[in-house]
């Protein structure tokens, strides 16, 4: 039931401002607040309407005044006047906005008030998009510290709770930080400072400048008490979720301070009764989390408290908790950010321009990039489905029932047959909006929440197209052949509530008049919808023949010398009928007062086109006909407030529709994808294997003329507990480990992060880029490929490299996957060759636990002397090159092939790779001669010492000329000269020693 300020006014989605009669100025336009102003007061004369013009004097008097001034080539409506449109009154408060009063100049509060048609503010938007976790940790070494996050969605009104991780570090962080998007982040005073830096690099600081994290939040820190575990377990039990319906049996014990008080069977129980319920759907061993739901609620509590007076029920609205879910990142393959930013699983890219960027979080201005998720983000069409399809990319899933019947229903919708049907089915929804945040500003007293007023954005607008177009949706999946076998289509036929959505949508087509609602610029009601309405319609349009002979009985009791100074009677919506007297343009003074008359003329307001009286008359029809206009805004109110309470008895059916549909729009951009681009279905199997044929990358070949597919095959341990069909086919002989080399440039990361992205693709339950693929469930793919360097951290590359191979080590298990590209590159070369070779025996000798892993690595040394021997559980392989030094050109001597093949290779080629990238020849063969000495072995230093003989001559030639400077004396000349010839002397002197006989020299010094 919704909850509305009990008071008379104007439709739902409109504010009226009001003007007291009294209280009118002198000479003040008349103010018909709830008339347009594309129209006119009722009058007796068509003239007397074109006279009445704004007065400029007036015109900025108060904000609240408004002249009826008709635009040209409006159209009126009479069956009821449209509101003026008011001035903007910004919200103060960052509260979801809801109907108020509006009160002008001395008007009482009972007159009706109306929420505004204009768009919620920025504030308000972000507080409906706003998302508040709370992450908490304990660090007590890496083998025993537990990290724990709750977070709450206020468009959901959903608390997620995730279970305890052990065994966590700080940069598990940043992919919850990830999975969340939150906007505020609650840590606890006591926090590990570990914990604490990584949160504040991607936080805002006092200037809200964003951090290193795309979408920055606000970090704010609680009391340590605020995440203790007992008053966190309090708080969800208060919440007494799942706890609606009557119980069969009731739990008490005497511990408890109070049972069975209440008369009210639906709500009687104890404490521990509703633990043991809330037990059954939260994990109350996940400790840490619970403490981190405890600090959530009590930050909504909070919040709640400050902007809400108490007991006001629209508090629940903005900050209810209508659900508490569990999510386990391990319960889904996990997948860390680094290991996002390697594969570009997602990528979200800004605009260059900061200033472009948005100033709030509801409007960032972030798109995504080149990325997996952005091959299949645009094919989803509805909020709801791009919101299930980047979850599923956030969470995949190592369910392998629910990947089967993921597949089945791609390969379903990518039958030929189907291609017409799936072109209509998005196209269907296109019409489906997200109906939790449309119900929500329904509940909010909101009719039409964009800036532009017109149908199409409307709420009613909204929610009849939903009906429309998910009956017509449910009809189309019942019609496809074999669609019963499917899972969504049963899904959606069996969620969607026929009765409940076709009733929500007749309802808005009987009651609401979308034409009239755009002309008169508020929401309006049908003819037909209520026989008191129609009545006081067809009164009001009426009234201008009514006016017309009231006008003329009036002046017929009045003396014959003031029948021409009453022009004519005029009706203002909450003024009522007035006399209107003209103005002797001469004096300035009014031409009739009421003289010679009985009755009592009081004057209401002048203006510079006549004066304004209420007599008897007057007073006499305001009794018989009162204020129509007013009274037909109040019935309308009753019937919309009707209408939003009848619709909202249907809310539940309404959401679960919308949200099956999301799903289905979610699995239709994955089947649109693997059809355009003719992907296979996987192979899902229990087994611990990776089996795949010609396997793609499917961003690399989108960006070549030609991309050369590669297989791979590997297994992992097989010890642990056995999955369905383990047993299947275990490929003993292959093995879990891949070393790759080969030359530079030759497409060894680009082959380890295909086999990593099929993987991935698989477990989100969507066709991959390959020939064929068999693959064994695997829970987490951790990288050591890309180096996410940033100014903010204090730590080198090469940290930030053994930080990525450490995580990899400490959380791997037999079904991880891991990629290893180039580790060990970043410090001195025999240190790196001997991680990369410590690396390599960790995970080969874990035995019956080893993951798959794949290693690319140019330190060719590590292969020699036996250091790595090749055997059932590791491989040697290359990407192929073709060889040709005799070729002309440098660029033709080394031809890459991409072809994975068994072995190694000798040599990475990067000599060849500068020349062909610009480097000096030079500079290529002396790099090429000191690599050749250092592959024999050669002493360097000794090598480098020796000259040329073009060395040794130029040697020579300078030692010679030295020698014969050192035996001329160069004193004084043997007499004084002038200084021109004494400078000639040694100039003489000079040229001798440099004409000398260097060979004839140098044979001396030879002799000598």
């Amino acid at each position: 039931m919704m909850s509305y300020p009990q008071v008379r006014g104007t439709p739902l989605g409109t504010r009226r401002t009001l003007s007291t009669p009294s209280s009118a100025p002198r000479n003040a336009t008349p103010v018909a607040s709830v008339a347009s102003r594309r129209h006119l007061p009722y009058t007796s004369s068509v003239s007397q309407r074109r006279s009445m013009r704004p007065n400029s004097s007036h015109r900025g008097s108060s904000s609240r005044s408004h002249t009826a001034t008709p635009a040209s080539g409006s159209r009126i409506y009479r069956s009821s006047p449209p509101l003026l449109a008011r001035a903007h009154r910004p919200q103060l408060s960052s509260r979801l906005p809801a109907g108020g009063f509006s009160s002008g100049n001395g008007s009482s509060e009972s007159e009706p008030t109306e929420r505004a048609h204009d768009d919620i503010s920025e504030a308000e938007m972000d507080l409906m998009n706003e998302v508040i976790m709370s992450v908490d940790m304990r660090d007590h070494g890496s083998q025993s510290s537990t990290m724990g996050c709750a977070y709450y969605v206020t468009r959901e009104q959903t608390l997620y709770l995730l279970e305890d991780v052990p065994m966590a570090n700080a940069d598990l962080v940043e992919t919850l930080l990830l999975h969340a998007q939150p906007t505020t982040v609650l840590i606890s005073s006591r926090a590990p400072e570990s914990l604490a830096q990584v949160l504040e690099r991607g936080s805002q600081d006092i200037n809200g400048n964003r951090g290193d994290f795309p979408g920055a939040y606000i970090l704010r820190t609680l009391n340590s008490t605020d995440f203790r575990y007992e008053p966190g377990k309090n708080r969800l039990r208060d919440l007494h979720l799942g706890m609606d319906g009557p119980q069969s049996m009731l739990y008490t014990s005497v511990v408890d301070d109070t049972s069975l008080e209440t008369d009210d069977l639906e709500n009687q129980g104890s404490n521990q009764g509703h633990l043991m319920r809330l037990a059954t759907s939260v994990n109350l061993d996940s400790r840490f989390t619970i403490g981190c739901a405890g600090a959530v609620l009590g930050d909504l509590q909070r919040r709640k408290t400050t902007q809400y007076l108490p007991n006001d029920p629209e508090a629940l609205d903005p900050f209810g908790v209508q659900s508490v879910k569990m999510f386990s990142l391990f319960n889904s393959m996990f997948v860390n950010a680094d290991t996002f930013a390697s594969l570009q699983i997602l990528q979200s890219e800004f605009h260059p321009n900061s200033h472009q960027r948005g100033p709030t979080a509801s409007v960032s201005g972030a798109k995504e990039s080149l990325s997996v998720y952005g091959l299949f983000c645009h094919l989803a069409v509805t909020p709801q489905g791009k919101l299930k399809l980047r979850r599923m990319f956030l969470q995949p899933s190592t369910d392998i029932d629910l990947i089967r019947e993921r597949l089945r229903t791609i390969a379903f919708f990518t039958r030929p047959g189907h291609a017409d049907t799936l072109v209509s089915l998005s196209k269907s929804l296109r019409g489906i909006k997200d109906m939790k945040s449309v119900l929500l500003l329904l509940r909010q007293g909101i009719d039409n929440p964009g800036r532009k007023i017109s149908v199409a954005n409307s709420v009613w607008a909204v929610i009849q197209k939903f009906a429309a177009y998910t009956l017509q949706l449910r009809e189309s999946l019942r019609a496809l052949p074999d669609g019963e076998k499917i899972g969504i289509v049963r899904k959606v036929v069996q969620t969607v509530d026929v009765v409940s959505v076709h009733q929500a949508g007749e309802l808005i087509a009987e009651t609401i008049d979308f034409e009239q609602s755009v002309d008169r610029g508020r929401t309006a009601v049908n003819q037909g919808v209520d026989a008191e309405l129609d009545e006081r319609k067809r009164s009001y349009d009426g009234m201008e023949h009514l006016l017309a002979s009231v006008i003329g009985r009036l002046r017929s009791d009045l003396p014959e010398w003031a029948q021409k100074y009453v022009q004519n009677c005029i009706f203002f919506p909450q003024l009522g009928f007035l006399t209107v007297v003209s103005i002797n343009p001469d004096t300035g003074k009014v031409d009739y007062d009421g003289e010679g008359s009985n009755d009592r003329w009081e004057r209401m307001f002048v203006t510079e086109d006549g004066a304004y009286y209420k007599n008897r008359k007057m007073k006499d029809m305001d009794d018989e006909f009162g204020d129509t206009y007013c009274m037909i805004i109040d019935r309308e109110i009753e019937i919309i407030h009707e209408l939003s309470t009848r619709i909202l008895e249907r809310e539940a059916a309404i959401i679960a529709a919308s949200e099956v549909l999301g799903e289905l729009d979610s699995l239709l951009a994955l089947a649109i994808v693997c059809g355009q681009n003719k992907w296979t279905a996987p192979e899902m199997t229990g087994a611990n294997i990776l089996h795949i044929k010609g396997g793609r990358h499917p961003l690399q070949e989108l960006v070549t003329p030609s991309f050369i597919a590669n297989d791979c095959l590997m297994s992992g341990g097989p010890a642990g507990d056995v999955l369905p069909e383990a047993s299947e086919s275990t490929h003993s002989d292959s093995p879990s480990t891949v070393i790759l080399t080969g030359p530079n440039h030759s497409g060894k990361s680009v082959y380890l992060k295909q086999v990593a992205i099929i993987v991935y693709l698989a477990h989100i339950g969507c066709f991959v880029p390959a020939e064929r693929a068999v693959i064994g469930i695997t829970d987490r793919i951790l990288t050591r490929v890309a180096t996410r360097e940033s100014v903010a951290r204090s730590e080198s590359a090469f940290a930030i490299d053994l930080r990525q191979v450490a995580f990899a080590m400490n959380f791997a298990t037999r079904r991880s996957l891991i990629l290893i590209d180039e580790f060990g590159k970043g410090t001195n070369n025999n240190d790196g060759a001997g991680l990369m070779k410590a690396t390599i025996d960790h995970f080969t000798g874990l035995g019956p636990e080893r993951p798959k892993l794949l290693v690319a690595t140019h330190f060719h040394e590590i292969l020699e002397d036996n250091f790595l021997v090749e055997s059932a559980e590791l491989a040697f392989a290359h990407m192929e090159i073709h060889i040709d030094l005799d070729a002309a050109a440098m660029e033709d001597q080394v031809t890459y092939l991409y072809q994975l093949m068994a072995g190694r290779s000798i040599s990475s080629f990067g000599s060849r790779c500068a020349a062909m990238n610009g480097v000096d020849q030079a500079i290529v063969e002396r790099a090429e001669s000191i690599i050749l000495q250092m592959v024999r072995h050669e002493d360097l230093e000794v090598s480098c010492s020796k000259l040329s003989d073009e060395e040794t001559q130029k040697l020579t030639e300078a030692e010679t000329v030295a020698r014969a400077f050192l035996e001329e004396d160069f004193a004084l000349p043997p007499a004084p000269l002038p200084k021109e010839e004494a400078a000639r002397w040694y100039h003489d002197k000079l040229d001798k020693i440099l004409s000398i006989d260097l060979e004839g020299r140098r044979e001396d010094l030879y002799e000598r």
